[in-house]
């Protein structure tokens, strides 16, 4: 049976909604400097209200750059490059061929040509007289090395892979054989199954002597042992003094865990790993410290011709109509990036001039320990602004100091409960000092670190050790544990 009876509540109910505008602008604040100066050359080339003013900073590479200024002087080569809708569509034989043109002269580009790791194995099987499937199955096998050049799949999977995508009915012995061939090419450690087995690949190429057969022996048979840093043990497992022991592990730390990383080209982990700084701040001699932002943005403002004219006449027809809405529409939206532009400098400045005026011993000396306790609440006492503005104003952005480049998340740090308001960057570093100098024989343990620090007046507890011990990268004090 329904039950019809209906009645009225009332309820309380908080939300909190952000207008377009609002959700635009957070946009802009979380970009890094080279996403923002990417916005806004993409503005100025979709809005046409949108100009640079002139004699201001003009973006690097957008049309209005005084090279850009001459009709037509595009080559044939650019010319054809430019059908593209983007340079990862354009074949790889023009990229291959292409160069910088200047007015006189043309230079050629100098590209990064060098064999990644999976072309260089791939060379070397040039010198294996091999039938065609042979080196269909070897081809298979390297292309299924992982980034550190280990083979991390069976050999039943690369036999039916051989089968599937090159349609070649091959063995388990085949495939066993080729993986064998691929094991035998440099650098030593490649086509290795795991770790240990990495190491015994490179131990077997290495010119035979006393340290590397005790080095062998403690891979093959004492892995375990050695992993977990148990030296008293595995010394006396192989029966040998310490100094034989010492020997034999030097031999094993000069091994290369990750082989593929001997193969790829020099320099693309520092491609990989740049970062473009978003403000620069720099300190005189009085201690007067400047704030700035770094970047190549123009200053923005509205085109002449989509200027609002009040005497304007009545729109007369629909096209006039439509017409008027498209520049209407037009300026309007470039006024409001105009707007949003400035407002996001703004709120920069003043969250970074916030920051500088709340750590000024760390700008000072540029010592992490002389950090001060700072939250997000401490920049909006000063600034007024929201803590979820300051958040994504801070979020990814770094700060250029004669010292070096800081991430601005790390001036924010909780503070103990103590009477000296010791920030966690000062626990942290002199945790770092305990760890640095202590006997690698015997390692301080967790709670042996946190009686020192306790003694040099920090009020931590144990398991805050340990949170700070592994976010510094230390391990525990069983891993840390080495014979000299």
């Amino acid at each position: 049976m329904i039950d019809a009876n209906q009645g009225l509540s009332q309820h309380q109910q908080l939300r909190l909604k952000l207008n377009p505008k609002q959700m635009r602008f957070g946009r802009l604040l979380e970009m890094s400097s080279p996403e923002f100066e990417d916005e806004v050359r993409r503005m100025l080339d979709e809005n046409p209200a949108l100009q640079t003013v002139e004699g201001g900073v003009d973006m690097p590479g957008h049309p209005d750059d005084d090279n850009a200024h001459d009709d037509f002087n595009e080559t044939a080569e650019q010319l054809q490059r430019a059908d593209y809708a983007s340079d990862d569509d354009v074949p790889s034989y023009r990229l291959r061929d292409s160069q910088s043109y200047t007015a006189d002269r043309y230079e050629p580009v100098a590209a990064d040509d060098a064999p990644t790791a999976a072309e260089s194995l791939l060379r070397q099987l040039g010198d294996y007289d091999l039938d065609d499937t042979d080196r269909e199955v070897a081809v298979y096998v390297i292309g299924n090395l992982d980034a550190n050049g280990y083979l991390t799949r069976s050999v039943g999977d690369i036999v039916y892979d051989v089968a599937m995508g090159a349609g070649i009915d091959v063995g388990e012995d085949d495939v066993r054989r080729m993986i064998d061939m691929v094991r035998s090419l440099d650098p030593a450690g490649i086509g290795a199954r795991d770790l240990r087995d990495c190491l015994l690949l490179q131990l077997d190429r290495m010119p035979v002597s006393v340290d590397v057969r005790t080095a062998r022996e403690i891979v093959d048979k004492y892995f375990d042992l050695f992993s977990r840093k148990h030296f008293d043990r595995l010394a006396a497992a192989l029966d040998i003094p310490e100094e034989s022991l010492r020997d034999a592990l030097d031999v094993i730390r000069s091994l290369n865990p990750k082989p593929a990383s001997l193969l790829e080209p020099s320099g693309a982990g520092d491609r990989m790993g740049y970062i473009t700084p978003d403000f620069n701040v720099e300190v005189d001699a009085a201690g007067v410290a400047t704030v700035s932002l770094t970047g190549h943005v123009p200053e923005l403002a509205i085109e002449s011709s989509f200027a609002i004219d009040d005497n304007a006449p009545a729109p007369v027809g629909r096209r006039d109509a439509e017409a008027r809405a498209f520049i209407r529409n037009r300026r309007d939206d470039a006024a409001e990036f105009i707007s949003m532009t400035r407002r996001r400098g703004e709120t920069l400045m003043a969250v970074m001039q916030a920051i500088v005026r709340l750590q000024p011993e760390f700008f000072a000396t540029y010592d992490r320990a002389r950090l001060r306790p700072m939250v997000l609440r401490d920049i909006r006492r000063l600034t007024g602004l929201d803590l979820s503005v300051i958040s994504r104003a801070t979020a990814g952005k770094y700060v250029m100091t004669p010292d070096g480049m800081f991430p601005l998340k790390m001036f924010f740090n909780e503070g103990l409960n103590d009477e000296r308001g010791t920030s966690s960057h000062a626990v942290a570093e002199a945790l770092r000092a305990l760890i640095e100098g202590e006997d690698s024989r015997h390692p301080l343990t967790d709670a042996e670190l946190c009686d020192r620090l306790v003694a040099d007046g920090f009020d931590v507890a144990r398991r805050t050790v340990a949170k700070y011990r592994e976010r510094m990268g230390y391990p525990v004090a069983r891993l840390r544990r080495n014979i000299k």
